[in-house]
Formats: C-alpha cells, sequence, structure tokens
C-alpha cells in the first residue's frame, strides 16, 4: 500500500456518498507526505473531492509515507503518532479530528 492507493481509496469513499462526505468533513484538508512516495493532496470536504496539488486548506497535515500507510493499516495510532511529533498539524484542530472518520 502506497499514499497513492490511500487517497486513491478516500476519494472513492467521498465519490461514493458526497453528501456524507460534505456534512462529515465541512472543510479543506491539505496533507503533505514526504518520502519516496511523497507528494501533495488535498480532500475537500466542501466540494466532496480528492486531488493532487499544493492549495491554502483549513488544516495541513505533514506525515511520512510510511507513517500514513501504518496509520491506515492499523499499525500505528494517528493521536500517538501525533503526540510523537510523526505527524504535524497546522490550522484548525477541531476539523484535523473528523480525519479519524475517513483514515
Amino acid at each position: 500500500m502506497t499514499p497513492q492507493d490511500i487517497f486513491a481509496g478516500i476519494e472513492n469513499d467521498i465519490k461514493a456518498n458526497p453528501d456524507r462526505a460534505k456534512s462529515q468533513l465541512d472543510g479543506t484538508f491539505r496533507f503533505d507526505v514526504t518520502g519516496s512516495n511523497g507528494g501533495t493532496w488535498i480532500i475537500d470536504g466542501k466540494q466532496a473531492d480528492v486531488r493532487q496539488g499544493a492549495e491554502d486548506a483549513d488544516v495541513t497535515i505533514t506525515v511520512t509515507g510510511e507513517d500514513l500507510v501504518a496509520i491506515k493499516q492499523g499499525q500505528l495510532d494517528a493521536m500517538q503518532a501525533f503526540m510523537l511529533g510523526k505527524i504535524q498539524v497546522e490550522g484548525d484542530m477541531g476539523l484535523a479530528m473528523k480525519l479519524q472518520q475517513i483514515l
């Protein structure tokens, strides 16, 4: 599994139920994923969309691709990763907490 796989899966989930995504994720999230499979993705809860690209967002999350995959696979707890400094969050922390619903 790669970060690209994770965001493709999130995109499929959002497109399958855009109204739910809009109500649960009323904001924009930028993921700056570092490492060999890195990149920048936007999860746009307002538009029910996932796309690549660097743009302003309500929350910016920086994480390595390896840690993101470990979180998705249940090998690393997101809150624990945040406390250990493996995830950096800038912006609306309340909105960032909603991401647990989709990751």
